[in-house]
């Protein structure tokens, strides 16, 4: 069964008092376009190029813009549910739940009026960008599905992704590299980190120990960037993408999301 088909996505409540439900949608959207008016066409030149030497630094090229466009939409989506959404809002805020607020700030923010909306959310997005967004790319995935979005821990911590990079509802353990979503994504990332921190042919250490401790595999310590590694990323995100889509969208249907 494919991502379209994946059931019980229980979607947590969403405070959209002045921010449409359409902004998400839209940062969704952004990076479907992206795909489709670059990625797609640079992985139909990269075919023609027959010899694989003289493509492997633009596949390496064309691999990291894929991961670094979908993790710059994860901060996206992370910031955006720290203003909307109850439960990630009071996880950025506890940080500064003690701190003193003090009458002349009281006073500062009634005189704003208007404009006193717009200054508490950017203030909320300073704190999720210090503390959320420094997370590692697999927790803060994690922290949309599980936090937001409140899917069921079976949906991104069980076997889910084939090897070309499509997900599934059910599947077997991978042994050798991880295959739930979360740990799927999780080591696109840290090729990612080889490719512009080391050689792009090794993980380095910190991703190794943490990919195999924490998604019990035992994975090789080097890689082959391929061009079927830049194809299955892409399928992978993609029906990543029509997951969370299909959570958002629920919210529009449940009189308490709104």
């Amino acid at each position: 069964m494919k991502a379209k088909n994946l059931k019980n996505l229980n979607s947590g409540a969403i405070d959209v008092d002045k921010y449409a439900i359409s902004e998400p949608l839209n940062f969704i959207s952004l990076y479907e376009i992206f795909c489709v008016n670059d990625i797609e066409p640079a992985l139909k030149e990269l075919k023609r190029i027959k010899d694989d030497k003289n493509r492997v630094h633009l596949q390496k090229l064309v691999y990291t813009n894929l991961v670094n466009r979908f993790d710059a939409l994860v901060d996206n989506l992370i910031l955006w549910f720290s203003i909307n959404n109850e439960d990630l809002r009071n996880a950025v805020l506890k940080d500064v739940k003690e701190e003193p607020i003090y009458k002349k700030e009281v006073f500062e923010l009634f005189i704003m009026k208007e404009r006193a909306f717009e200054f508490v959310n950017e203030k909320i997005k300073t704190i999720a960008s210090g503390s959320l967004l420094r997370e590692r790319h697999s927790k803060k995935i994690q922290k949309i599905f599980s936090t937001a979005l409140k899917w069921p821990e079976a949906n991104f911590q069980r076997p889910r992704v084939h090897e070309d990079g499509t997900i599934f509802y059910k599947r077997s353990k991978n042994k050798t590299q991880p295959n739930t979503i979360v740990g799927y994504a999780d080591w696109l990332y840290s090729r990612r980190n080889s490719i512009v921190h080391g050689d792009g042919m090794h993980y380095n250490e910190l991703d190794f120990s943490y990919i195999t401790k924490t998604f019990q595999v035992s994975l090789s310590k080097n890689f082959r960037l391929q061009l079927s590694s830049v194809t299955s990323a892409s399928k992978f995100y993609k029906d990543l993408l029509k997951l969370i889509r299909e959570s958002l969208l629920e919210l529009i249907k449940s009189p308490d999301a709104i």
